[in-house]
């Protein structure tokens, strides 16, 4: 069960695609915009909804970086400086 949930997460599509290049870009620019626009909110709903946008703008990040061909792995869990570096030296903007 170890294997097969490893090479799932590690899989990569056998032809790249630059219409998911460009969705996952377009995602991420939402993303990293909703968490701007959330930072300054304040009370339980708004720390709430800061969390779920960084955790998914995380998650989007480690999708682009396996797409364009880098190991999100090398990265610790919330490590998200060092995944947005990686995408940007891979040519990657959002």
């Amino acid at each position: 069960m170890h294997q097969l949930w490893e090479r799932l997460l590690h899989r990569r599509a056998p032809e790249e695609d630059p219409l998911v290049a460009l969705e996952l870009q377009a995602s991420l620019s939402r993303l990293l915009a909703e968490c701007w626009r959330i930072h300054h909110h304040s009370g339980f709903a708004g720390a709430h909804h800061a969390r779920a946008a960084v955790q998914a703008y995380e998650i989007t990040l480690r999708s682009a970086l396996r797409h364009a061909g880098g190991d999100d792995a090398e990265h610790a869990p919330g490590d998200i400086v060092a995944l947005e570096l990686d995408l940007a030296s891979r040519g990657w903007i959002w």
